[in-house]
């Protein structure tokens, strides 16, 4: 993977920000899920002796422990063992192509008891210790989400991991955890203003820079982790990348970040975790305030990827997907003096995408179809001629 932007993406901070769009894919009370879970797992994990490899292996199956959670259904049900265990394989096979080492068990397992009542039915020591931690961690937090009091948080949790201690927890773990449940400065962390600060405190010491091959890697599995929220979107992500790169090929101003263009394509719907499902499959006209729910998809996908040092190209072509020449477009009302050759035909191929694709309100349109909605949406100024007159070579 070659581009004219050089990459230099901190591991930590790219996957830290992913984890937030997983937290768009929760019900609200769950936002930040698996930054608590980090947070706790983490200290359970240093109180416990682990090496930093091993410690860095936690910190990144915490962050990533949900990642099946689309493909298992996008809703917690955590009443019904079937989605438990399809949420944590689904998740562990995500996680496979990802530059870490170490951590595919510890997310396939983290749902695992030490009586064996866990989904896959593993017995004490027979499950990773990073598991069972995860498995505490995951529990605590879910605790803490339902106890309203926040007062009382602390002794409503404490009560919870005492009534599984031995019987769904590690007793060691639980007495790591009875030790922690006093420190005031624990639970300061865990609040909403301070867990960012404190997560980066924990980050694992070993700091990794991901190459672009890696990145594309990364981009790849969130790709598929938004397509497979609908079934009208089932390759949607994945195909509009492909096309955008062989487009961007064809152009000596283009093919030097056709690979950069690749993975904005791939990450570009990023914020539609942030949208129920039955918006995305409606079969008839959205009312304005769903039109409004379906248009902030944008500006979650730009404010998730900003906050990774060294994505702020990518995030504008990512995010600027939805603008229009005219100006006319979301989320910002960029006009065609701030939107460059990349931004232009980012939009342009999306359309066609689209366009090509079922959706619960039509079929798709053939090639020749789809290319005169784009001539006429030139036209009506919406998109730019010349990156339509690319696609169209293409095709």
């Amino acid at each position: 993977m070659h581009s004219a932007h050089k990459l230099n993406i901190h591991l930590e901070q790219l996957v830290r920000a992913l984890s937030l769009a997983l937290g768009l894919a929760e019900y609200s009370a769950y936002t930040n899920h698996g930054q608590r879970v980090t947070y706790i797992a983490a200290r359970l994990g240093m109180r416990a002796g682990f090496s930093v490899p091993s410690l860095e292996a936690l910190y990144f199956a915490g962050l990533l422990h949900d990642l099946g959670l689309i493909g298992a259904g996008g809703v917690r049900a955590m009443d019904d063992e079937r989605f438990i265990q399809s949420h944590a394989a689904i998740g562990s096979q995500l996680v496979k192509p990802l530059p870490f080492h170490g951590i595919e068990p510890l997310v396939k397992y983290h749902h695992e008891y030490m009586d064996g009542s866990g989904p896959f039915g593993l017995v004490g020591e027979n499950i990773p210790l990073g598991a069972r931690i995860l498995s505490l961690a995951d529990t605590i937090d879910n605790a803490m989400v339902i106890q309203t009091d926040k007062r009382m948080a602390a002794v409503y949790v404490s009560e919870v991991v005492e009534q599984g201690r031995g019987r769904l927890f590690d007793h060691a773990l639980c007495d790591i955890w009875s030790t922690l449940a006093k420190q005031e400065s624990f639970w300061l962390d865990l609040s909403e203003r301070n867990l960012s600060l404190a997560l980066l405190r924990l980050q694992p010491s070993t700091c990794r820079w991901l190459d672009a091959n890696e990145l594309r890697d990364v981009a790849e599995v969130f790709a598929e982790i938004v397509d497979c929220k609908s079934r009208f979107t089932a390759r949607h992500s994945r195909g509009l990348a492909e096309l955008v790169q062989r487009v961007a090929l064809t152009d000596a101003r283009l093919a030097p970040n056709a690979d950069l263009l690749y993975v904005a394509a791939l990450l570009h719907d990023l914020g539609k975790l942030d949208m129920p499902n039955t918006l995305l499959e409606k079969p008839g006209p959205l009312t304005p305030d769903e039109c409004a729910v379906v248009k902030s998809h944008v500006y979650y996908t730009k404010l998730i990827l900003r906050q990774v040092d060294g994505l702020q190209v990518i995030a504008e072509w990512a995010g600027n997907h939805h603008e229009r020449m005219d100006g006319k477009g979301y989320a910002d009302r960029l006009g065609a003096s701030e939107l460059g050759l990349e931004d232009r035909l980012m939009a342009v191929c999306d359309v066609y995408q689209a366009l090509t694709e079922k959706r619960p309100y039509r079929d798709e349109m053939s090639s020749p179809h789809a290319l005169d909605v784009l001539a006429s949406m030139v036209k009506s100024g919406a998109l730019d001629g010349e990156a339509v007159r690319l696609l169209a070579e293409v095709i």
